[in-house]
């Protein structure tokens, strides 16, 4: 059987090694790096950051094959209030002991290697992959499924401004006495509503920079399947496939309730949003062209840097004769894959899976579409 090699440890990751043991690869198979203690310590720590309780992804957006595999799981662990609103978006905590109960089944942190990948080089029709301690690993198939949410953006006038910090600077421990908090989507909504829990008697401001947003979801559902997406893959410019992709993601947008939630807190009073442009933020003060307000801390939820095609390894495959980009997008097959035996998610699939690539049911298609590619290859081994 051949050798695979995951890079990531996120939720696509983890996501296409539940897949792919499902479909038979061996745990001694498959190997999955990545430099955190355990398989989607990142995305928990992120979620936990700041403050989330729901997912906003429905019932069927989880880690395992099995549409319905998470609502059996929350009947037969007997969970209060599993789901939320009509959509039955699942609590977070029990989505990851969900995670962690297939993570356990297929001893996939018996296959985790904590390190960082570094390099990757072609040899034959094997791939070699650098780690970070000098060591090497071979496979014949490897995933990239390193995802984005890495290097935190931080916007230029807050940069190197006093009690001023990023909730995803893993380098710093988050001051939750903040009163302000800058962003306009979802993270920047839960975090809001953490501080007003937490702070009863203390007034939240919240600095959005324009009008509230309101989708369910990242994208319009229909993306999801044949109604949408036949057109998109009927779309030979890459290019104007990445419009596409740009214009349909509802960036910056929070689900109703949410919005609901902070409106009813807008009108106790508790809640003071801004939707003016922030000019500039100096002596303790943030500035628009309406107003100048003094500020004691200021968390940041604005998003994160997409530099992932500017990894040294990354960098490496790209000045491969045959890899192929569009803009800072891998141009892939339909399974995803990039250069002989290497696949691509999240991002790196964009031009493939369209306006969802990047969550939750991005990483199961994913799955599916390199699942697919595993299943021919053994074949081909049995023949």
């Amino acid at each position: 059987m051949s050798k695979w090699v995951i890079i990531g440890g996120g939720v696509q990751a983890t996501t296409i090694a539940i897949h792919l043991r499902a479909l038979g690869l061996s745990e001694h198979n498959l190997h999955i790096i990545d430099p955190y203690d355990h398989l989607m310590a990142q995305f928990e720590m992120q979620t936990t950051r700041i403050g989330m309780i729901y997912l906003r992804s429905p019932i069927v957006h989880h880690c395992h094959p099995a549409p319905f595999d998470l609502k059996n799981f929350a009947r037969d662990e007997n969970y209060a209030q599993p789901f939320k609103g009509r959509h039955q978006r699942p609590r977070l905590d029990m989505f990851f002991d969900h995670t962690r109960h297939w993570i356990e089944t297929y001893h996939l942190e018996a296959c985790h290697i904590q390190q960082a990948a570094v390099d990757i080089k072609r040899e034959g029709h094997m791939w070699s992959i650098g780690l970070e301690n000098g060591a090497w690993l071979e496979a014949n198939h490897v995933v990239l499924a390193m995802g984005t949410h890495h290097h935190p953006f931080i916007p230029e006038i807050f940069q190197n401004v006093k009690d001023v910090t990023h909730i995803h600077d893993a380098k710093t421990t988050p001051c939750y006495e903040a009163s302000h908090v800058v962003g306009s989507g979802i993270s920047a909504g839960h975090l809001t509503l953490k501080l007003l829990a937490e702070h009863p008697e203390r007034t939240i401001h919240l600095w959005m920079k324009k009008d509230f947003e309101m989708f369910a979801f990242d994208a319009d559902p229909a993306w999801l399947g044949p109604k949408n997406m036949r057109g998109f893959h009927q779309e030979k410019d890459m290019a104007m496939r990445i419009k596409i992709n740009q214009k349909e993601r509802h960036k910056g947008s929070m689900p109703r309730d949410m919005i609901m939630s902070l409106k009813h807190y807008q009108q106790e009073g508790r809640l003071v949003v801004h939707q003016d442009p922030i000019i500039a933020c100096e002596k303790h003060h943030i500035i628009t062209e309406k107003e100048r307000v003094p500020f004691d801390r200021i968390l940041l939820a604005t998003g994160f840097k997409y530099d992932v095609m500017e990894q040294p390894l990354m960098r490496r495959l790209c000045a491969m004769k045959e890899a192929q980009c569009v803009g800072q997008f891998p141009k892939t097959t339909t399974e995803l894959e990039w250069l002989p035996n290497l696949y691509v998610a999240g991002m790196m699939a964009d031009l493939e899976l369209g306006p969802f690539a990047r969550n939750i049911m991005g990483g199961r298609q994913a799955a599916l579409r390199i699942g697919e590619a595993f299943q021919n290859d053994a074949k081909h081994l049995a023949s």
